[in-house]
């Protein structure tokens, strides 16, 4: 089943057909507690940052005093602007969908807008686990050795993340926090959503059809 967004985005996640980095990262038992939504989540934000992902900035190089130019914040986009991207790859023959399943989607610094740094989707194909991300440079494949949950994620019947933003509950929690963006992760129904702050942190999780808070 091809997963889409919208009737504008016309996306499916099957067989990406795209060299491999050969680079890989500790495996983690589930995804699906809090806290192995976190490490994989921190996992990718560091993975991203190692492989540009997120628009990181080479060091200068030479000796002797150089101007110290602060790196341009990186692009962020909407899931369903990331998908429209994934779907025209497609279409232009630059990846080859076939095939494979979305079961896992996560967001790092999501904000209220919906605009995220880094988009990742969890794929399957067949047996093998295939993850996949967006950021500043496009669409990439990544080695990370995680474990997806084994329902498909069903993207035409779950609230756009910008929607699940707007809930007062999780307002409230940036607000309390002082909080710009969020990390977020889709999978099984449930949106579980992470706001951090030099003041704390707090996990929720809500539906993902309907965004009622999930106890």
């Amino acid at each position: 089943m091809s997963p889409q967004w919208s009737d504008a985005v016309r996306t499916k996640v099957s067989d990406i057909s795209l060299a491999r980095i050969g680079r890989e990262v500790p495996c983690f038992e589930t995804i699906r507690a809090p806290g192995g939504v976190l490490a994989l989540l921190a996992a990718l934000c560091i993975f991203c940052t190692v492989c540009g992902c997120l628009g990181a900035s080479p060091s200068p190089s030479g000796g002797g005093i150089t101007p110290v130019d602060l790196p341009e914040p990186p692009g962020t986009s909407t899931l369903s602007d990331a998908l429209a991207e994934l779907d025209l790859l497609e279409a232009e023959g630059g990846l080859n969908l076939t095939g494979t399943t979305t079961h896992q989607v996560l967001g790092t610094g999501v904000g209220p807008d919906g605009q995220a740094a880094t988009w990742a989707l969890g794929l399957r194909d067949g047996e093998e686990i295939r993850w996949v991300t967006f950021g500043i440079t496009g669409w990439k494949e990544i080695s990370l050795r995680a474990p997806l949950p084994a329902e498909e994620v069903n993207l035409t019947g779950v609230l756009a993340p910008e929607e699940l933003l707007a809930d007062e509950t999780l307002s409230a929690a940036m607000t309390e926090l002082g909080a710009d963006t969020v990390d977020l992760a889709l999978a099984e129904g449930v949106y579980t959503v992470t706001v951090r702050s030099d003041a704390g942190m707090e996990t929720l999780a809500f539906r993902a059809d309907t965004g009622e808070v999930v106890v």
